[in-house]
């Protein structure tokens, strides 16, 4: 039987699809931005398990595009506000926290009994990123991000037999995570056309300063086209493009 809240997604999806989403796990690595309203979109379909994980608490900042992050959540960890928000929306959704973060050690244990991974960690946590990537592959899993580009957004999926984050980002395979503290994602990996006041000498600054200019919006399109694109694949119904390949969308 399916619960009333989710009733409406008959029509658009089969009672045996719906239940297959409330069996379904998600691993959830950062919830701030992409995360956060990755995290509430799965909810409201239906999706019967998350596990989140972020290390960081919300700061006034955060307020004008993260999920969760309110006045009322200034202080608070970032992945407990967003269960708690979630919570409110289906009760009976299990969640389950890494307040650490996604680190080495605790790659492989986080995204243990997933359907599926989404890579929503900081910009500036490469390191970790890459851990979650590896753990993923070795797991035959499914990855995929979303950067927020002003007002738009750009969807990359890994998949786990296919190009890696490694070779996408011109890393050598094997280098360590130690060795990896420091670098970033590049830019102009997330996408070859970015706006244009996001010009070379101002993501130097940006990233130099580890502040990237950002807003609600695109903040809502990458979520939006990534959960769309991962409950189709995990249904079955359309299987997304893989790096190098990527979805963009740009209203710039």
């Amino acid at each position: 039987m399916i619960k009333e809240q989710f009733t409406r997604n008959l029509g658009i999806m089969s009672e045996e699809e719906i239940n297959k989403l409330h069996n379904s796990t998600i691993v959830i690595a950062g919830c701030g931005c992409i995360g956060g309203f990755s995290a509430e979109l799965l909810t409201r379909m239906g999706v019967g398990k998350l596990k989140l994980a972020d290390p960081d608490v919300f700061d006034v900042s955060n307020i004008n595009r993260q999920c969760a992050s309110t006045h009322l959540t200034v202080g608070q960890r970032k992945a407990e506000a967003l269960r708690d928000h979630l919570l409110t929306i289906n009760p009976d959704i299990e969640i389950e926290c890494y307040y650490e973060g996604v680190t080495e050690e605790n790659a492989a244990t986080f995204i243990d009994g997933a359907d599926y991974v989404i890579d929503a960690i900081d910009y500036f946590a490469f390191p970790e990123a890459v851990a979650l990537h590896r753990a993923a592959r070795k797991n035959k899993l499914f990855i995929t991000t979303a950067v927020a580009l002003g007002f738009g957004t750009s969807v990359l999926t890994f998949s786990p037999d296919g190009m890696t984050i490694e070779e996408y980002t011109g890393i050598p395979e094997h280098t360590s995570i130690d060795d990896l503290k420091g670098k970033t994602f590049p830019a102009s990996q997330y996408s070859q056309n970015l706006p244009e006041y996001a010009t070379e000498e101002k993501i130097t600054q940006w990233i130099e300063n580890r502040s990237i200019p950002t807003i609600s919006v695109g903040q809502a399109l990458g979520p939006g086209v990534l959960v769309s694109k991962l409950i189709l694949h995990l249904l079955d119904r359309q299987t997304p493009d893989f790096v190098p390949d990527y979805f963009q969308i740009s209203f710039e």
